[in-house]
């Protein structure tokens, strides 16, 4: 579902969260690569629209969080009993809903999974509405680096979904040791995003 491209984005997206505080990311953007998902354009071209109905199609009965659960997507981060999710003066992350197997082990970023599957998201997400209930409004994927350069070599060129390349990132994971680079898109398929519908931030999405 994805294809290696030759060139690599110039500018990329680094997410550095404290260790002692993983739900309150300090970031730094590099404007141009987050400006570069603003594409009303390429949005709306016929691969990632055909791309963004088999993400729907393949997700919508994780509406249902028992159904998600199911599906081995069992590990919340941050819990949203007891945490605000991700945010920022630009808007939320909403909540992530990990499927650990899809994902791979944080212990062991290096033998962890490298496929990305358009169809199964490693991770899925909800916002918290006013009533406490949760609503599906997302989906992330997610690579760890060094699993993805163990399977394409060094220097890789970063996985892609239907020409929208994966942006390289690091931040901390529960169990794993130090901030952790990796490759990541959302993909805000069940709920419109004002600033783009690949872009990390939601404005139009409740904590």
């Amino acid at each position: 579902m994805h294809r290696a491209i030759s060139l690599v984005l110039a500018t990329a997206l680094t997410v550095a969260c404290r260790a002692d505080d993983p739900v309150q990311p300090m970031m730094d953007h590099d404007m141009a690569a987050m400006a570069a998902l603003k594409n009303p354009s390429f949005e709306q071209s016929a691969e990632v629209q055909s791309g963004l109905a088999e993400i729907r199609r393949a997700t919508a009965r994780f509406h249902d969080i028992d159904k998600a659960i199911a599906a081995g997507y069992t590990v919340w981060s941050p819990d949203p009993a007891t945490t605000a999710c991700p945010s920022n003066s630009e808007g939320n992350m909403g909540y992530h809903r990990v499927n650990v197997s899809l994902r791979g082990s944080a212990a062991n970023p290096a033998g962890a999974d490298a496929v990305i599957d358009l169809t199964r998201p490693e991770m899925l997400l909800y916002e918290k509405k006013a009533n406490g209930k949760m609503k599906l409004v997302g989906v992330e994927y997610l690579v760890f680096t060094a699993a993805w350069e163990a399977a394409h070599g060094a220097g890789a060129a970063p996985p892609e979904i239907r020409g929208q390349p994966l942006l390289a990132s690091s931040h901390t994971f529960p169990g794993g040791t130090g901030s952790i680079p990796h490759y990541e898109l959302h993909v805000w398929a069940w709920s419109p995003n004002p600033l783009g519908m690949f872009y990390p931030w939601n404005p139009a999405i409740t904590c």
